[in-house]
């Protein structure tokens, strides 16, 4: 993908921002996967995007991530979604990197459990037909609860290539958020590798830590921005990372 197109895929992201006419349902986090999911018939489109400076005082090791995401409300506690993510860097360019479909279910309306409780499960592709070998399997428990204008989330993550036998892999984000306003929250999450089951374990060393500050924003009713960096506490964690999710709802 090169830079043009690059360029008309976020032009094209402003024209549904300037053209949605729905609300969005709330997404309050950057690396936590929500406990929400749209509802029965809605359609959801989202544009992601990552900075990654694995080390920050080289720019010859920054490169990019950008994600379109189209959610669908199949029932009011089951959505779909089908993503296509492109990277770049100085190398390669843009380039189509891979394509995932999700599944998500929520087990029951929100409030109505002492824990809100979801199911997470996607298919990713990340090399499309060159390899195989490469696809994988992700799995979410996500969790969440509210108190009043704080909400704790959770995710208990697991996954592994499919096609050959590889252990499974694991890793966490935990996170809270504060509702400033009735338009905006301020977050912090955190998110770690755990490993393989041949070597689980909880801040190794050369496991991937983050800390990610962030502030999530509804500027117009059908539109959420989310916005922060995620900064690396371990060496084999990417120095700084910047991230952005901007969705719209019809």
């Amino acid at each position: 993908m090169g830079r043009r197109s690059a360029s008309a895929g976020l032009v094209m992201m402003m024209g549904l921002i300037v053209a949605g006419t729905a609300e969005a349902h709330r997404k309050d986090y950057l690396v936590s996967q929500d406990y929400y999911t749209a509802t029965r018939g809605e359609v959801e489109v989202a544009l992601w995007n990552q900075m990654n400076f694995a080390e920050a005082d080289n720019d010859d090791t920054y490169n990019s991530t950008s994600q379109l995401e189209v959610e669908y409300g199949v029932l009011d506690h089951l959505q779909l979604a089908y993503y296509e993510v492109y990277t770049w860097d100085r190398a390669q360019d843009w380039e189509r990197d891979e394509l995932k479909i999700e599944a998500k279910a929520r087990v029951a309306q929100a409030g109505q459990l002492p824990v809100d409780v979801a199911f997470y499960t996607e298919y990713a592709n990340p090399n499309g037909r060159r390899e195989s070998a490469s696809d994988e399997l992700e799995n979410k428990i996500i969790v969440s609860k509210d108190f009043g204008p704080i909400n704790l989330i959770g995710n208990f993550i697991f996954g592994r290539k499919i096609n050959r036998h590889d252990n499974w892999d694991f890793e966490y984000t935990a996170g809270a958020s504060y509702g400033v306003t009735p338009r905006v929250r301020l977050g912090l999450e955190v998110k770690e590798s755990l490993g393989d089951s041949g070597e689980f374990g909880i801040r190794r060393k050369d496991h991937e830590l983050l800390l990610v500050p962030g502030i999530y924003a509804t500027p117009a009713r059908h539109v959420r921005v989310l916005f922060g960096p995620a900064f690396g506490l371990t060496r084999a964690s990417d120095d700084l990372r910047v991230q952005s999710i901007v969705e719209v709802e019809f």
